[in-house]
């Protein structure tokens, strides 16, 4: 904190945005933001980079979800879904997949390695509204659904 005015940049890390489409991730930082994380969330457009966070001991701590594009520069969205979920830390941490995919093996593959929900692309603000409340106000079950 600088002379009383608290720095956005002091905030743990509480959301991690994984997306290389600058669009779509400003709809999911806006949607966060209505729901008081503003200044808890990084985007990130690489895979590797945002695996290089993760294993940042002082960045995980705080965490309490991800939401992770598949198709990403450098590590694929699925490599890191991989890596994510076969880390004893990062077990009951909850992921979001955002993808346009509409191939079926990547929601088989997604399902199989644990994630929480599953985005389709294109987005609108009312599909990472309804991602956003799934994830912060309803009971800890998982979601398979795709959110359309």
């Amino acid at each position: 904190m600088k002379g009383g005015i608290e720095d956005p940049m002091d905030k743990p890390l509480r959301v991690l945005v994984v997306e290389d489409n600058v669009d779509d991730g400003d709809l999911l930082v806006r949607q966060l933001k209505k729901n008081n994380f503003e200044g808890f969330v990084k985007v990130i457009a690489d895979g590797r980079h945002a695996w290089e966070l993760l294993l940042a001991e002082d960045s995980r701590q705080n965490l309490v979800a991800i939401f992770l594009d598949l198709d990403l520069p450098s590590l694929s969205g699925l490599k890191l879904l991989g890596r994510i979920k076969s880390r004893p830390e990062f077990s009951n941490l909850p992921v979001f997949v955002m993808t346009s995919s509409n191939d079926p093996e990547d929601l088989a593959e997604c399902t199989r390695l644990g994630i929480d929900g599953f985005i389709s692309k294109p987005v609108s603000f009312m599909t990472f509204s309804k991602a956003v409340a799934d994830l912060f106000h309803s009971s800890p079950a998982k979601n398979y659904a795709r959110v359309e």
